[in-house]
């Protein structure tokens, strides 16, 4: 199989996103127009610019490309993309707006997702998941909460590889570490294994600290062109290769990763050894495993071993979640994990106040990764991804 023909042809200009918050006190619409104007001025574009929309949705929490391309007077939309593939869709937004550009459809395509996921977050209720479609092999055996749905791929792992929770509470604590240095996360409170330790049980194999968070806000981010990239403000982000579709794993211990990630490595010409940093889809700390060992950043059953030895920290082989990930900065369907890798590949190395230049790594202060060109972003359980890198 080939290099991907879209393989640098596209690129990341411009990122914007609001507070995260557990009220926002304001509307789905108001959140999206407020991250979406951000990243459209960090573009050094206008709203008359944007000639394409992308969104994506879990259930029935979507506010429509449509609805924002109203809100903000788009003029010129040739591209709308409303889809309800939740988390898993998180890459796929990228590489569909992508796809737009290469296909000469689009200039300027914004991707963003907006919700309040906690203040307006319907009660878990098991009459709305009615057994139709896939859930009429899980609803009736009372799989209603997503840590039901991913708990048997970990518990899989476990009885494979002997991994334990407490292990898992590694990747939570590395997670907590990194948010401290974030001003945009959630949670910036210190978190010691023993605290994950004697979290309560939320489903096993996953204590309530090995949960992501909900969260209310807006992220967006706005793809053109390499060529258009290079005459705007900001450092191009190009996009290498996207894997947007699902290719169910071979064993139960593994997610889609597994298949799609040689397959996204060989449409970039990379290697994983060649991943400077790696933002991981963590709705739960096992997920976060085993996406590790998935796109090949350890060996299988070493992934782990490879947290507590300090590999997946900022300063480690390949950094991990280095924003918080869902875990502790926060829950935006994933979209915050491709604005991370951006903020940590643009020239400079200036993520915030804390960062003051490309050669100040003072741990106590700054999240930036030293010296990064490439990074790996993936989507709930594998099933989208995409290879970023530097330009």
């Amino acid at each position: 199989m080939p290099e991907q023909a879209i393989k640098d042809k596209t690129a990341i200009v411009g990122v914007g996103w609001t507070a995260f918050s557990s009220n926002s006190g304001t509307t789905v619409a108001n959140l999206a127009a407020e991250a979406s104007l951000e990243a459209i001025a960090d573009a050094s574009l206008t709203t008359r610019d944007i000639d394409g929309v992308i969104t994506y949705c879990f259930q029935s929490d979507l506010f429509t490309g449509r609805e924002l391309a109203q809100v903000l007077g788009l003029d010129n939309c040739n591209f709308l993309v409303n889809e309800r593939l939740g988390g898993g869709w998180a890459c796929a937004a990228v590489a569909a707006a992508a796809m737009a550009i290469h296909a000469g459809l689009c200039a300027n395509v914004l991707v963003f997702r907006a919700m309040n996921g906690r203040s307006e977050r319907p009660a878990l209720d098991p009459q709305r998941t009615q057994a139709i479609g896939p859930r009429q092999w899980t609803a009736p055996f009372g799989v209603y909460h997503a840590a039901d749905t991913f708990g048997p791929y970990v518990t899989a792992h476990m009885a494979k590889y002997g991994t334990t929770n407490e292990d898992l509470g590694h990747i939570a604590v590395m997670q907590r570490g990194h948010a401290l240095l974030n001003k945009k996360a959630m949670m910036r409170k210190p978190l010691t294994l023993a605290e994950h330790q004697s979290s309560p049980w939320l489903s096993y194999p996953f204590r309530v600290l090995d949960a992501c968070l909900t969260t209310d806000g807006a992220m967006a981010i706005i793809v053109s062109s390499s060529e258009r990239a290079r005459d705007l403000q900001q450092t191009p982000i190009s996009i290498m290769a996207v894997m947007g579709g699902t290719l169910p794993p071979e064993h139960p211990w593994e997610t889609n990763a597994a298949r799609a990630a040689p397959r996204l490595y060989h449409g970039a010409g990379i290697t994983p050894e060649d991943v400077d940093l790696a933002e991981l889809y963590d709705p739960f700390t096992g997920m976060c495993l085993l996406h590790i060992e998935g796109f090949g950043l350890s060996e299988p059953g070493r992934g782990a071993a490879a947290v507590r030895a300090g590999a997946c920290g900022l300063d480690g082989r390949t950094p991990v979640n280095t924003h918080g990930g869902l875990l502790s900065e926060g829950y935006i369907h994933g979209l915050n994990h491709v604005v991370e890798a951006v903020q940590q590949l643009r020239v400079g190395g200036v993520i915030d106040d804390y960062c003051v230049g490309a050669h100040d790594y003072d741990r106590a202060h700054c999240r930036q990764v030293r010296d990064p060109e490439i990074a790996l972003v993936c989507a709930e359980a594998g099933d989208s991804s995409l290879l970023l890198r530097r330009t």
